[in-house]
């Protein structure tokens, strides 16, 4: 059965469609590309990653999984485990630096890369290198020892050591600057190398480098290797990508597509309202019409005279006094017989006698004269309540306003 589409309502899908199809292309042709991680991450399958090790140890029957927590969650006794910091970058708080301690002080061994190491590892010293080279260098053993047992390696050093030589052994150097250190902490050790390079995914199968992994690490089945994430602060947790360009756009898309939907369903299927209806308490269209009148007849002072008049006549109808009356006898009348206070009164008497006998009057002055005038008028309760437009009579009607002056 063909569904009938209102024609305001085809037009709104239309300008909808088109709107998603702009904002699609948009976010292809606008989105930046994504940059090449430098982040030597076990997730991460680009040059600098180290996915390609991960899975080549578990191959060769290394227990070897990803520490996605806090050093502080490492096992109390950590004998014949091995934790890999490679170019950790997330900052330990001060109890995760003392749990790394702790787990090196019972002898727990840490590969550690980069500069950043220092911030991590007791008795870590080194220097950054301010511009690394661009291509690997070949370095040769400076003595054999067991982690040069694979011979030369390639690297791009960003990093030298320079902590005590007594207290540290250089493997590699590179002219006389070590590049690969180990020295021990407690019954645990500290290995470290001076560049992630002979991990990473573009050159773990250049000569000696995975030989120098798998000599850090220790043999296959004798140890339990952590390969650390938690310091690269990636996951594998759904979580984890949501902030990933690809998905976050996507919903974005699928969030402009339900609003679309909502606002087409609401126009179609949301209640019915009835207009509100103009109210005849308040005609103020009157109001504005005679205004527009006098505006245009210029009768600014016709505007002022007759509100003047029609305070005299109540005034003086109250106080049984003859109309005529001048206007300072008035305001002392109304200030001794009716005990009002405003001292004001008799002044702005006398300005709208000056101001009616002017050949000129400014409409701002009269308007100003108009609005003391009624605020007197309201004071004195010229009015009764009963012939007043009160709130309380506005607040029954829906789009009614009060009129007391």
């Amino acid at each position: 059965m063909p569904v009938n589409i209102d024609q305001s309502d085809r037009k709104l899908l239309i300008w909808a469609g088109v709107f998603i199809v702009l904002v699609i292309v948009a976010l292809a042709v606008l989105s930046p590309e994504e940059d090449e991680s430098r982040v030597p991450s076990t997730y991460s399958a680009q040059g600098p990653g180290a996915k390609a090790a991960f899975l080549l140890l578990q191959d060769a029957g290394y227990k070897v999984e990803r520490w996605e927590q806090s050093p502080t969650e490492l096992p109390d006794n950590p004998a014949h485990t091995v934790l890999v910091l490679a170019s950790p970058f997330r900052p330990p708080l001060a109890e995760e630096k003392t749990a790394l301690q702790n787990y090196l002080s019972r002898g727990g061994k840490i590969l550690a890369t980069g500069v950043s190491s220092s911030f991590y590892l007791p008795h870590a010293e080194s220097d950054a290198e301010p511009l690394p080279a661009p291509s690997w260098k070949e370095y040769q053993p400076q003595m054999l020892t067991p982690l040069t047992r694979g011979g030369t390696i390639q690297m791009s050093p960003t990093a030298y050591w320079k902590g005590r030589s007594t207290a540290s052994l250089a493997h590699y150097a590179d002219d006389g600057r070590p590049i690969v250190v180990s020295y021990k902490v407690g019954l645990g050790e500290v290995i470290w190398w001076g560049a992630n390079t002979p991990l990473t995914n573009a050159a773990i199968s250049r000569s000696g480098n995975l030989a120098l992994l798998l000599n850090s690490l220790g043999e296959a089945g004798e140890v339990q290797v952590f390969w650390d994430e938690y310091f690269h602060g990636t996951t594998s947790s759904l979580g984890a990508y949501i902030g990933d360009p690809p998905l976050r756009y996507g919903l974005l898309q699928g969030l402009l597509i339900f609003l679309a939907l909502i606002f087409t369903f609401s126009r179609r299927n949301g209640p019915v309202h009835p207009l509100p209806e103009a109210s005849r308490l308040s005609p103020l269209e009157f109001v504005h019409t005679l205004g527009k009148l006098y505006r245009r007849a210029n009768a600014v002072h016709s505007a002022l005279a007759i509100p003047y008049v029609r305070f005299r006549t109540l005034a003086t109808r109250q106080l049984g006094i003859n109309a005529d009356v001048p206007a300072a006898d008035l305001a002392r009348a109304i200030k001794n017989r009716l005990r009002y206070k405003d001292d004001s009164l008799a002044e702005l008497l006398q300005q709208i006698e000056s101001a009616l006998h002017a050949p000129e009057l400014a409409e701002p002055l009269a308007l100003d004269l108009v609005q003391q005038l009624s605020f007197h008028t309201q004071n004195l309760k010229l009015i009764s309540t009963q012939r007043q437009e009160t709130n309380l009579h506005a607040e029954r009607v829906t789009g009614a306003h009060a009129r007391t002056n």
